[in-house]
């Protein structure tokens, strides 16, 4: 299930080849939020997860699955009525055979809401 356009739309990006960045508007009136949860909308983790995947994928151009979480931390809650504009750092981008594993962090400002390490596998291997 691809979340761009409709979950989030890329505001910004910026940055090279081993770090970038992008600034994300959340959807605050996606369907994810009315139950999950109502009156009180949280981004679920796993949106995070493929967040993060899907804005390598559009860096890099190619397709990815995940092969492995190597570290998550939700480190605070992200409420899209509340916090409806955050920024995905990217890091410690590392080709591996067939893919690349790389730190991200999901904040606003100082408030840190995520951090995390994948390993993304491309699909045409």
């Amino acid at each position: 299930m691809k979340l761009i356009h409709d979950f989030y739309q890329i505001e910004q990006e910026n940055g090279g080849e081993t770090r970038f960045e992008y600034v994300l508007l959340l959807n605050k009136y996606h369907f994810i939020y009315s139950v999950h949860f109502p009156g009180n909308p949280v981004t679920p983790g796993v949106c995070i997860i493929q967040l993060c995947k899907e804005l390598m994928e559009h860096r890099m151009g190619r397709s990815f699955f995940l092969k492995k979480i190597e570290n998550v931390k939700f480190l605070s809650v992200i409420n899209p009525l509340v916090v409806d504009r955050i920024q995905v750092a990217f890091s410690k981008i590392v080709p591996v055979e067939n893919g690349y594993k790389f730190s991200a962090s999901v904040y606003r400002g100082a408030v840190v809401f995520t951090k995390l390490s994948l390993y993304l596998q491309a699909t045409d291997t």
